[in-house]
């Protein structure tokens, strides 16, 4: 792999020379907590230090420190994950994990799957600031455990719960592009019962004509603890968007129109009847109808109706003191309703297992295999194993390999002949091995650095290109290989400074053609940083550089580089009021993310949040 060394030379001037400085240069000092609870990598709550991924948490304190006003701006923060931005507020925003495709990145909340089955996206407007209690982010393959999408990683929103206080919290912002957003929750905890409600607005002319945004997102949540050990929750949610979709810039069409709706439903059962055992069981349920709207005289709308009915089972159990095992059982149905495609339908269901071993304290072996049936093309098995080696409490080593898949999407199966284009129910699923090796060492109780070298090889890639007929329809033509590293330093001092500092090096080639993917950036250099001169006053930077990308295949068409900054700032005037006022795009810099789609320019935010 080569490597330019005025990239790396700067990685490492960041990470060894500022970041030391940073932290030896206090007399206060904060424990990296390696005890924090995750539960993504194995399905059951773990010790942050056990897991044998990567995986980035982002707390709510984290989002509330960015100024964010939607998830992916608090995703686009970490490392190997680029969101591609196609607009302002509410317009299309895709994950791309390592190189991966949005469609080979699943994104659960709470467990329950948020790709749609009809494009193999999740659509990230869908998820509501107020309702974030931590995001858990876990880079390379999953298959092993979450089966479909799960190939170039998996984010996990988990969202909050009532607790024994009530707690209310009310946030305005507003600011350009006529930007305006109320969030309100209020939960508590009354005995054995506990409750979690949401409401989050959101509206924006954006800037662009016609790319205008309004949603409105409910969430509510409610558990009972049903003796000792034993808990039950339901989940539900209503999502509304409507927007203008403006097209290109060199083709830009000013009366288009799409609207959404979406529902959930999830009931989940939690409960250990020995000791050493703990098993769940979730049923879900998500409809997602989607509209467009092409012309408005004469009306020229379609209509796309998706349904998802799902349950998952898993108990895990502590054989002896050092070894555990785990089982589970998936089955999900789909469901397709098309004015334009027709009526389709598919379902699958999964058997899976993954064991851990963990000898004498400091080496942990794990091992998983998982098998799917699907009722349209057959069974697929994906197995990995891994391992954590711990030295001297201060220096963690890690290796994992893993195969994964992506099922073909409702869209690439039965979309239908005409207009140039047409589906392919043929279609194989994508494959993938892949492999990583790494190591976080602690150099003190506040300052961690964390090296991770990578590779994945693609296999029967699905691609979208015209036949012999100059139909445009999809094969599984390609083969495709992604390789690289990350590094990433954390520096962390109570009261005065918290900051992260991220580089991800990244090849993406179609072995065939031994030309780059498309948008896939080499370099990406992220950094946020935030200061506590007084107690009560927040002062904080992101900054995000990435090179350039190639548009096409050919590699003979690129978007340039880009450096981005963001500014935030917070006062809390009191225990009840806080006041902040956001920057974004501080050089208001004219970019774009995808080809022929502009991106704002520099924007002011300004708002108050109480909580009561």
């Amino acid at each position: 792999m080569k490597l330019k060394y005025g990239h790396l030379n700067l990685s490492l001037f960041l990470i060894l020379f500022l970041g030391p400085n940073m932290v030896y240069g206090q007399e206060d000092s904060y424990e990296i907590n390696l005890e924090q609870i995750i539960v993504t990598p194995s399905k059951i709550e773990q010790e942050y230090r056990d897991s044998t991924q990567n995986v980035s948490v982002v707390s709510s304190d984290d989002i509330e420190s960015k100024g964010a006003l939607t998830v992916s701006e608090v995703l686009d923060l970490l490392p190997s994950l680029d969101i591609v931005e196609y607009g302002s507020v509410g317009a299309l925003k895709t994950i791309h994990v390592r190189g991966s495709t949005p469609s080979q990145v699943l994104v659960l909340v709470d467990g329950r799957p948020l790709n749609n089955p009809r494009d193999g996206v999740a659509d990230l407007n869908e998820i509501s600031l107020a309702n974030i209690e931590r995001i858990e982010v876990l880079r390379g393959p999953a298959s092993s455990m979450y089966g479909n999408s799960a190939v170039g990683g998996v984010v996990n929103i988990i969202t909050k719960s009532g607790t024994d206080t009530p707690q209310t919290e009310l946030t305005t912002k507003f600011g350009s592009f006529s930007t305006k957003a109320v969030l309100f929750s209020h939960g508590y905890k009354i005995a054995n019962f506990d409750y979690f409600i949401s409401y989050e607005y959101l509206a924006s002319h954006g800037h662009r004509d016609n790319s205008d945004y309004l949603s409105n997102n409910i969430n509510t949540k409610l558990g009972y603890e049903i003796g000792d050990g034993h808990h039950i929750s339901f989940s539900s949610g209503y999502f509304n968007g409507e927007l203008g979709t403006p097209g290109t810039l060199s083709a830009q069409d000013l009366d288009d129109r799409q609207e959404s709706f979406d529902k959930y439903y999830d009931l989940t059962y939690k409960g250990s009847f020995f000791e050493g055992q703990k098993h769940t069981l979730k049923l879900f349920n998500k409809t997602d109808r989607l509209e467009f709207i092409e012309t408005f005289n004469p009306l020229d709308k379609s209509a796309h109706t998706t349904k998802l009915y799902g349950v998952d089972g898993h108990y895990s159990q502590q054989i002896t003191e050092e070894f555990r095992t785990a089982i589970g059982y998936t089955y999900q149905n789909n469901r397709f309703n098309s004015s334009v495609s027709g009526k389709k339908k598919y379902n699958f269901k999964a058997l899976y297992s993954d064991s851990e071993l963990n000898l004498l304290d400091w080496l942990a072996l794990i091992g998983g295999v998982r098998w799917d049936k699907y009722s349209n093309f057959g069974s697929q098995v994906s197995p990995s194993g891994g391992f954590n080696w711990w030295l001297w409490d201060k220096l963690k080593l890690h290796l994992i390999y893993g195969e994964a898949f992506r099922a073909p999407t409702f869209n690439d199966l039965w979309w239908p002949s005409g207009g140039g284009v047409a589906g392919n129910p043929n279609l194989k699923p994508e494959k993938t091995s892949s492999g990583e090796v790494g190591f976080t060492t602690y150099l003190s109780d506040n300052f961690n650095v964390d090296f991770t070298f990578f590779k994945t090889r693609y296999v029967d890639l699905i691609e979208w290109a015209p036949d012999n007929g100059d139909i445009w329809r999809p094969s599984n033509v390609n083969t495709a290989i992604t390789q690289g590293f990350e590094i990433e330093a954390d520096y962390l001092m109570p009261d005065k400074l918290k900051a992260n500092f991220n580089y991800t090096y990244l090849e993406s080639k179609d072995l065939s053609t031994k030309k780059w993917l498309r948008y896939r950036p080499r370099h990406t250099y992220k950094l946020r940083a935030s200061f506590f001169p007084q107690p009560q006053f927040e002062a904080g930077f992101t900054t995000r550089y990435r090179t350039k990308v190639f548009t096409d295949p050919a590699n003979t068409a690129i978007l340039k580089h880009y450096f981005l900054m963001d500014l935030h700032f917070s006062y809390d005037v009191n225990e009840e009021m806080k006041i902040f006022f956001d920057i974004n795009n501080l050089f208001d810099l004219h970019y774009k993310e995808q080809n022929d789609y502009s991106l704002p320019g520099r924007a002011f935010y300004g708002g108050v949040k109480l909580s009561f």
